[in-house]
């Protein structure tokens, strides 16, 4: 063999080594990155998963509040612990804050439930039904709907037959019908966020809705306490008490003792209430207790964060009850 064809192999040789080293390389790069990257996805694991712990232990400090704060306390109000807001609480790489508000100081959606069945087979509307549509009347005048219409479709959603109540009203029918198809629930919501599927509500309907309403699951009582609305929400007394004028209502809510009324008797002995006669109904819709409350937690931990919304129920015993919980941002 000549030395030039010697030459000639060597240097293909060559070539097929550099060629098996970059392809080595190139692997070794990629292996690489994808430890990288599992690395970095076991650490936002790690991260997010301590952030969630973090809010599990807000939680359970709001239950600890609570339980605490209310022990032999005849009336609930804003002067309390538990209605403290903006506090927020430095730990270990992170933080934790937390907003409790109370659920009697909102309209439950699952007291709109239809449960008086008229003659004819009809459904009357409920007191607190009544007073949904005198809100929707003051705070949803643009709804895309008539009002009539909303009230008879969340008493539809929530009652337990398959029944038309009303005209406006839909079941399962209606909703089976639609392009993208589902059934009425036939129970109580579990959530405020079933609200949006409602047939033909909106997202502005939503909006329009959303700083009044809530939902206490496995609850279809309407209570409202005069003690924990606030001005924003002093509208859903003048609900309840369709003679009182919205004005009137703030202006109850905003001399309101800073304590709280002390008794149901000096709510209707009020300024404002003078010369209006409430009924014996509407009297028992009010109250200055709560036994249901909402907390959204928020934590942090690094470059990771959670938010925890956790809905309680205070029993006779004192003992506070989580009812359900949510994770992330509300719907």
């Amino acid at each position: 063999m000549t030395k030039p064809a010697q030459r000639k192999q060597q240097g293909v040789a060559l070539v097929a080594v550099l060629m098996i080293i970059a392809i080595v390389v190139v692997i070794a790069v990629n292996m690489t990155g994808r430890l990288q990257l599992q690395l970095q996805r076991q650490q936002n694991l790690q991260q997010q998963q301590q952030a969630f712990w973090y809010a599990m232990g807000a939680e359970q400090f709001a239950r600890v509040l609570l339980s605490r704060t209310l022990a032999g306390e005849e009336t609930v109000h804003l002067g309390q612990d538990w209605a403290l807001s903006g506090a927020s609480f430095p730990v270990e790489d992170g933080t934790i804050a937390g907003e409790m508000t109370d659920l009697r100081s909102c309209f439950n959606l699952n007291a709109l439930q239809n449960v008086q069945p008229a003659s004819g087979g009809r459904v009357e509307q409920s007191a607190a039904q009544k007073a949904f549509l005198r809100l929707l009347e003051l705070k949803a005048a643009e709804l895309s709907m008539p009002a009539e219409y909303l009230v008879a479709r969340l008493g539809d959603w929530l009652d337990e037959d398959s029944l038309l109540s009303s005209a406006g009203s839909a079941e399962e029918d209606d909703y089976a019908a639609l392009r993208f198809p589902y059934y009425s629930a036939n129970t109580l919501m579990a959530s405020v966020s079933e609200l949006r599927v409602i047939l033909d509500l909106t997202v502005a309907d939503y909006q329009l809705l959303a700083p009044y309403v809530c939902v206490i699951p496995e609850d279809s009582s309407l209570q409202l306490n005069v003690n924990t609305l606030t001005e924003d929400t002093a509208v859903l007394l003048a609900a309840l008490i369709p003679e009182l004028a919205e004005q009137a209502a703030l202006d109850l809510i905003a001399s309101r003792p800073e304590q709280g009324f002390a008794t149901l008797d000096e709510v209707f002995s009020s300024t404002e209430l003078a010369g209006i006669t409430v009924s014996d109904e509407t009297k028992s819709l009010l109250t200055l207790k709560s036994d249901s409350f909402q907390l959204v937690a928020t934590a942090a931990y690094l470059e990771s964060g959670f938010v925890l919304t956790s809905v309680f129920k205070i029993n006779d015993n004192n003992q506070v009850k989580v009812l359900a919980r949510r994770f992330g941002g509300q719907g």
